[in-house]
């Protein structure tokens, strides 16, 4: 009886290696929890720093632009100062007016102002029409609608440009005319 009783194979697992395979595999699970766990982590840090890293470099590269292109420029607490040129500042202003000086040797003035439109922030661009003392009353375009606060200042001789992000994140460019 023995004999034929060791004689057939067992076609099963043992106990000791169903363990074992059942420990591996909620070893594994476990890794991959906290790998996901970590992923999911990383894309919300990522999602709350979308304004600094793809739309504050943008702006940057913008303004700077349109900067270095004038001849000077002032700082206003709000765009109906720039407009009258009334009450310049040194900090915490809205508007920048900007002069730029022409080939021909006659002068373009604009307004940069961050400001409360429709119900929404935004940083518009003002082109005051060549042979009129009047501004519009509406921008010449929106260079963007992202930005909850943006701040000119010039405490130092070096215009500084603070941008605060939907998410409080911050940053700050400098820069002067050229």
């Amino acid at each position: 009886m023995t004999s034929a009783s060791t004689s057939r194979k067992s076609k099963g697992f043992t106990l000791l290696e169903m363990t074992i395979a059942l420990a591996m595999s909620m070893g594994i699970a476990a890794t991959l929890i906290v790998f996901l766990q970590q992923q999911v982590s990383l894309a919300q840090v990522m999602n709350r720093f979308t304004f600094l890293r793809d739309e504050a470099p943008q702006i940057n590269t913008l303004l700077s632009t349109i900067i270095n292109k004038a001849d000077n420029y002032r700082i206003y607490t709000n765009l109906n100062s720039a407009k009258n040129s009334s009450n310049p500042v040194r900090t915490e202003g809205r508007a920048l007016r900007l002069r730029f000086r022409n080939p021909d040797g006659d002068f373009d003035t604009a307004i940069i102002s961050f400001e409360n439109l429709n119900g929404s922030n935004r940083l518009n661009y003002y082109l005051l029409p060549k042979g009129t003392t009047t501004w519009p009353s509406l921008p010449s375009w929106t260079i963007t609608s992202k930005p909850q606060v943006i701040n000119f200042s010039n405490p130092d001789g070096i215009l500084l440009i603070r941008i605060t992000g939907t998410n409080g994140d911050e940053i700050t460019y400098a820069g002067n005319p050229e």
